[in-house]
């Protein structure tokens, strides 16, 4: 049986329902007498008590649901109740006027006009409004208020007479019809939501839901079992909460936390940003060398007044509006990955990552598989920039041509290369469908000796970056330092550039730096390339003997790791012991 509880706010309502109490097999019925603020009280004991549900009626029924968990069933004010009233008002003298809750005051006007009967209806939002109410109508000599309980009760203490609005039978056996209904709803709700819950409490990565002050709404088993609270209170984990609130849209990021990685996808549960829900996992691509996950890339302003610093700046927006694949070509350290995280940055700002994946160290077979086992994990959008594609054998190329058009349907995707291109295609080197057809742009990117203009803006801006990260006091260059920078061929372009401004804000100790100081860079500059070339290899004996040296070096070079140096050269780990103990 469905146990209910009537909160009568007047003893006439509770008489009435006594008669039918036992009307109803579906239901037992229990009354209790209680006005606005008692009946809240008796209904908040209800809950406790092991009630299903609470009818009552106009105020005492507003109140009570906005105070308790409990459905709640209002007993309306039917048509046959407000005809009762009203023939009984036929027999007053004086003018009469209702004063009541929206529920009795618009049914009130419609009955007072069908049966041509001169009644102001007066609609209130609150009880603390009735006093007011009843004042103004004694002074434009009203005699006669129909409304509620305490309507009645008021007009009554300041010599007006009252008619209370009763609920008859009729609205009483209808209140116990919404009540079955609104039960059996009820039921169905707590018993899908009861599914929802255990779905969320038995999903396989852990997941926590948080206000905007950081509270904690619900956390399920898996978080429970995996992760601390500390990873919730950590500056970087409530940083992101915080983004995730400002943007208000779903968010992506990498988190470190007791020595692992871990995505975590966020995303707003209502649109009035009070929670947002996350959903952690163990990050398998971050564990995968060749691929490295930038969560935060930030856009660097391009310096400099040459046509090509120009053209680049005007047509930052042009390709970021452009359907990806782009081909980013260009001599190392002429800043294409810092041109690729611009596009990136104007098409998501944070809200998306950035990976890079080097090809020379995972191969186009290895990446298939990680992409497609971690595929569901990965963000709705964001960005993937290949690096050295032209490195890659043929036959590999036309695997990654087929791989970079199929992510392109859902990321932007990005092909960084060096120079040249064109002549390696020529010498089918390079795939011709790979570089002419694959990409919507070709972007390419000259030398610095190309756009030497370009460096008096550069290292002033590599000056004011250095003194906002570090501190230093260097604040310019003299015009004599800057001429031998215009003179120097720059072999290693932008980062090269970058690389010398940086020694040299380390080395001057004044405010500019001077000549003196650019001739003593540039002077060890061109020591360590001349140490550089004395350590080429030189070509002798034989070809044995010259692949034992070519593992040699590169295993001081990779400091004896054997996996980084089998990558290196293209080999299997067995197949290089074999050559380093044959």
């Amino acid at each position: 049986m469905i146990k209910t509880l009537v909160i009568a706010p007047y003893q006439g309502l509770a008489e009435i329902v006594k008669s039918y109490q036992n009307y109803d097999n579906e239901l037992q019925v229990d009354i209790k007498l209680g006005n606005l603020e008692d009946g809240v009280s008796i209904a908040k004991r209800a809950e406790s008590e092991g009630y299903d549900i609470i009818i009552s009626r106009g105020g005492t029924s507003n109140l009570i649901q906005e105070e308790t968990n409990l459905p709640v069933v209002d007993i309306k004010v039917s048509g046959y109740d407000m005809l009762r009233i009203f023939t009984l008002l036929k027999g007053t003298n004086g003018k009469a006027a209702l004063v009541g809750f929206s529920n009795i005051s618009r049914g009130a006007s419609t009955i007072c006009s069908i049966l041509d009967m001169e009644v102001q209806t007066i609609t209130i939002s609150n009880s603390e409004e009735v006093n007011a109410h009843l004042d103004g109508l004694k002074r434009e000599h009203y005699s006669v208020v129909i409304g509620d309980v305490v309507t009645v009760q008021q007009a009554e203490k300041i010599g007006l007479q009252g008619i209370l609005i009763t609920s008859g039978k009729e609205a009483v056996l209808d209140s116990f019809e919404e009540a079955k209904r609104l039960y059996h709803l009820f039921q169905g709700m707590q018993s899908q939501a009861s599914v929802y819950s255990e779905a969320i409490e038995q999903f396989p990565q852990p997941m926590i839901t948080l206000d905007q002050k950081g509270q904690v709404a619900l956390k399920n088993h898996s978080y429970r079992k995996e992760l601390g609270e500390d990873l919730v209170s950590s500056p970087q984990f409530q940083g992101f909460l915080e983004q995730t609130f400002t943007e208000n849209i779903e968010m992506w990021t990498v988190v470190h936390y007791h020595g692992k990685s871990y995505q975590l996808r966020a995303y707003p549960l209502n649109d009035d940003k009070k929670l947002v829900n996350f959903i952690i996992q163990n990050d398998l691509l971050t564990e995968e060398e060749g691929i490295e996950i930038h969560t935060h890339p930030s856009r660097t302003s391009i310096s400099g007044d040459s046509s090509f610093a120009r053209n680049l700046r005007n047509s930052l927006q042009h390709y970021v509006a452009m359907d990806s694949p782009l081909w980013i070509e260009g001599e190392q350290g002429t800043g294409r990955m810092m041109y690729a995280a611009n596009i990136h940055f104007e098409s998501y700002g944070h809200r998306a990552p950035l990976l890079s994946i080097n090809l020379l160290k995972i191969s186009v077979v290895q990446l298939n598989e990680i992409l497609s086992k971690a595929y569901e994990q990965l963000p709705k959008k964001g960005t993937i920039v290949f690096l050295n594609v032209h490195e890659l054998a043929i036959e590999e190329q036309v695997r990654i041509k087929d791989l970079v058009q199929k992510l392109s349907n859902r990321y932007k995707v990005m092909i960084i290369s060096n120079d040249g291109m064109e002549e390696l295609v020529k010498e089918k080197r390079i795939d011709h469908d790979l570089y002419f057809k694959l990409p919507n742009a070709l972007i390419y990117l000259p030398p610095l000796c190309e756009r030497i203009e370009d460096v008096k803006d550069l290292v002033q801006a590599f000056i004011t970056q250095n003194h906002m990260n570090y501190g230093n006091e260097t604040i310019g260059i003299r015009e004599d330092a800057l001429s031998l920078l215009l003179e120097y061929p720059w072999p290693g372009n932008v980062d090269q550039l970058k690389k010398t401004v940086e020694k040299l804000m380390v080395t001057s100790e004044t405010s500019y730096i001077e000549g003196t100081d650019v001739e003593r860079v540039l002077q060890d500059s061109g020591r360590q390339s001349q140490a550089n070339t004395n350590d080429t290899m030189k070509i002798e004996g034989t070809l044995k003997d010259m692949e034992k040296k070519i593992i040699q070096q590169v295993m001081e070079q990779e400091k004896n790791n054997q996996s980084k140096v089998a990558n290196r050269l293209g080999m299997n780990r067995t197949t290089l012991w074999r050559k380093l103990n044959s």
